[in-house]
């Protein structure tokens, strides 16, 4: 009996190695662990500018180097978010999973930031921080995913980002609704659609391309979408998809000229460039970085905990912290706090989740 064609292709990828994405998309030998790890990493590091408000890094290209980091964060759940629900189209099981893997972390980060961060950082007077409504309710709008505009009395008020606790958890609830339209579509049946479904991802870049210029960034950024849109897409057609090299540097220089062009157009340009990108990265290289990620997968736990860690380095250290000097203590700070997240709350969490009842579901044209 011959080995599965995904197999082969694990076996004998090397570093010029093109593969296919649908011999590769259900294979466990890849770099999604890294990457992710990479790009919450980016958005630690583009936010060690802005907490000191300092332009963050590729602002010259009219963006951030935490936008990146985002935007490669939709465009992988894109892709395995549409694969969970091909492998379980079971709508009770798809938020279970989500729930699983999002809440646990989220909420020990939003009752350690209440009620130890908080009253060690604060202006306020014990009596009256505990006594705030805000304290209190702290947690609840994280879990409820409702971060936006959670402030906690006294704190981070004398930063150059004002009352700023974690700022990157806007991205949140902007997945979670990701995750409720690909389950509407997939209850309806429309999922199996494949037009439609690229239909849908053109729109969403289309939208992006108008949204972006026309509202502040804290808002266009929701254009990430986009990518997971088109993640979805991309699994639809992954018999057509190849990952090589070539198309992958074209893809990266292209890029590079966008950012130098109009807004609607770098929108467009670097969606497609992020979903491709990677995974050419997850899929086309080699496995690598094992040495980081064998320890758990600590991404999620850096992205939830970065912000509030810096502006505390920032409240101590003061407004003449160099941005690296920042980046150097926060980092391992956090890569510590993200690897307890893992083990102590994440990794449990997730082996609750609930057993495939269904096979992968065919995906039809």
């Amino acid at each position: 009996m011959s080995a599965p064609r995904s197999a082969l292709a694990d076996t004998s990828r090397h570093a010029f190695s093109s593969v296919r994405l649908s011999e590769v998309v259900g294979s466990r030998h890849n770099n999604f662990d890294l990457l992710r790890l990479l790009a919450a990493w980016a958005v630690l590091v583009s936010h060690s500018f802005a907490v000191l408000d300092q332009p963050e890094p590729l602002h010259q290209l009219g963006s951030t180097l935490g936008n990146v980091g985002v935007l490669i964060f939709f465009a992988v759940s894109g892709l395995l978010i549409r694969r969970s629900w091909e492998y379980d189209p079971s709508p009770r099981d798809f938020w279970v999973k989500r729930g699983l893997r999002l809440l646990p972390a989220l909420a020990t980060v939003g009752v350690l930031t209440a009620f130890v961060l908080g009253p060690l950082v604060t202006t306020s007077s014990p009596s009256a921080y505990f006594s705030s409504w805000q304290t209190w309710i702290y947690p609840v709008r994280l879990v409820l995913m409702f971060p936006f505009g959670a402030g906690l009395p006294g704190v981070f008020e004398d930063n150059p980002l004002a009352g700023a606790v974690n700022g990157p958890l806007w991205s949140l609830p902007v997945e979670v609704f990701a995750y409720a339209v690909l389950a509407v579509l997939g209850m309806a049946g429309l999922l199996r659609h494949n037009r439609l479904v690229l239909s849908l991802a053109v729109l969403a870049m289309a939208w992006g391309a108008v949204w972006v210029p026309l509202t502040p960034d804290a808002i266009g950024s929701t254009y990430v979408l986009a990518a997971f849109a088109l993640g979805s897409a991309a699994y639809s057609y992954r018999d057509r998809i190849v990952l090589s090299w070539p198309v992958a540097l074209g893809l990266l220089a292209l890029c590079y000229v966008a950012g130098l062009g109009p807004t609607s157009v770098r929108v467009v340009v670097w969606t497609i460039g992020g979903v491709y990108l990677s995974y050419w990265f997850a899929y086309a290289l080699p496995p690598i970085g094992r040495f980081v990620t064998r320890f758990g997968d600590a991404s999620y736990g850096v992205y939830i905990w970065a912000f509030p860690v810096q502006q505390t380095i920032v409240q101590v250290g003061g407004e003449d912290l160099s941005p690296w000097a920042v980046i150097a203590i926060a980092t391992p700070v956090v890569y510590v706090l993200a690897q307890l997240s893992w083990h102590l709350f994440e990794a449990p969490a997730l082996r609750h989740k609930p057993r495939r009842k269904a096979s992968v579901s065919p995906v039809g044209s």
